[in-house]
């Protein structure tokens, strides 16, 4: 009896370790067909990223294509207007050819005066410089204009009036301030010239050029240079 009874407890114990042995290998291999379902997602996952990933760098590289391609397009119009589109200086010149045809002048008659016009163009050897004083709200009397072209063209002009550390206004004008020519023609119309000392300024007339440069003098004063040139005919 006894001896039968260690041989059920061993047999017990056997069957004890063989279902712990059984339920470890169940464990093990739905451990590891989870973990292997686990991996699969993943690399699905990962596969999708990557696609993803592809994806959007081919349209990062499409949209720099893009973009470059609008930036050279870009510098091409801008390059054209410029080289199409008067600025500057050439905006006057062309903006004044407009305004003299359209005032009647001829096509044919601004061509040759073009034609004629030279870089270098025939002057008088030695310009005039004479002096007038600039009128001011408290000054407008003697020696207030000066004459050139044998007296066909007289200049003066207006500018705001110094003032004192007290605010009060001086008799003579501020050179630091914008100022006003005039410049009057026998025969023609007045023409005038804005802005801040020194100014340039030039007038037409029977057939010559009278270009006039002025700068501020001593006090109350305006010191002004006239140099004659052949204008074509």
């Amino acid at each position: 009896m006894a001896a039968r009874a260690r041989r059920w407890t061993l047999v017990k114990r056997v069957m004890l370790l063989v279902a712990l042995l059984a339920i470890a290998v169940f464990a093990y291999e739905t451990g590891a067909t989870r973990t292997q379902y686990r991996i699969e997602r993943l690399e699905e996952r990962l596969a999708a990223q990557d696609a993803a990933i592809a994806r959007l760098e081919a349209e990062k590289e499409e949209l720099d294509r893009r973009r470059l391609a609008a930036v050279q397009n870009e510098m091409t119009l801008q390059a054209r207007y410029d080289r199409n589109v008067p600025t500057g200086k050439r905006k006057e010149v062309f903006e004044l050819l407009l305004e003299r045809i359209d005032a009647g002048l001829e096509e044919e008659r601004i061509t040759f005066l073009l034609r004629e016009a030279e870089a270098e163009p025939d002057c008088d050897p030695e310009p005039v410089t004479k002096r007038f004083v600039l009128a001011t709200p408290l000054h407008d009397g003697a020696n207030a204009s000066a004459q050139f072209a044998e007296g066909t063209i007289t200049v003066t002009g207006e500018g705001q009036a110094e003032l004192t550390e007290a605010g009060l206004p001086e008799a003579w004008f501020d050179p630091a301030a914008p100022v006003m020519l005039r410049f009057t023609a026998i025969g023609g119309d007045a023409t005038e010239a804005r802005g801040k000392l020194p100014l340039d300024h030039s007038l037409r007339l029977a057939g010559d050029e009278y270009r006039f440069a002025a700068r501020a003098g001593p006090r109350s004063f305006v010191h002004i240079t006239a140099l004659r040139c052949d204008f074509p005919g």
